[in-house]
């Protein structure tokens, strides 16, 4: 078991602050990936620790670069079935519960970058692997 915790802090320049914090978390499980999807890749496959969307405590995507556009997206696959591409716009975190919204159980995450430059993507996850 990994205790995980987690912060976030919003600030608005002359304006307020806002944080919040969670954990710690009790994990069965932890993975932090890292990987380079190189400019004109197309759904490359990034294995995730498999198990159902409902096990998942936290999902942070980030990338090196993001675009205005659709120049990096990502589908999730349950090995049968790949989801609507997501664009990559910012970091992408989804905590409590909020991983239901990928909408299937990921067992990958395919990456596709539409841009002249490779992406640096680090993956974390944090999940319950018996549930």
């Amino acid at each position: 078991m990994a205790n995980v915790s987690w912060s976030i802090s919003i600030q608005v320049a002359g304006g307020p602050t806002v944080t919040a914090v969670e954990g710690p978390i009790a994990a069965e499980a932890t993975d932090r990936i890292e990987v380079s999807i190189a400019a004109g890749d197309v759904d490359k496959e990034v294995s995730l620790q498999p198990g159902p969307v409902s096990g998942i405590y936290l999902l942070l995507i980030k990338s090196s670069q993001y675009g205005n556009g659709t120049e990096i997206t990502y589908k999730v696959s349950d090995g049968t079935t790949d989801g609507a591409a997501i664009e990559l716009a910012g970091p992408q975190f989804y905590s409590g519960g909020a991983g239901v919204h990928l909408g299937l159980d990921p067992l990958s995450l395919k990456f596709s970058n539409a841009s002249a430059h490779p992406a640096h993507i680090e993956i974390f996850i944090a999940r319950d692997v018996t549930p």
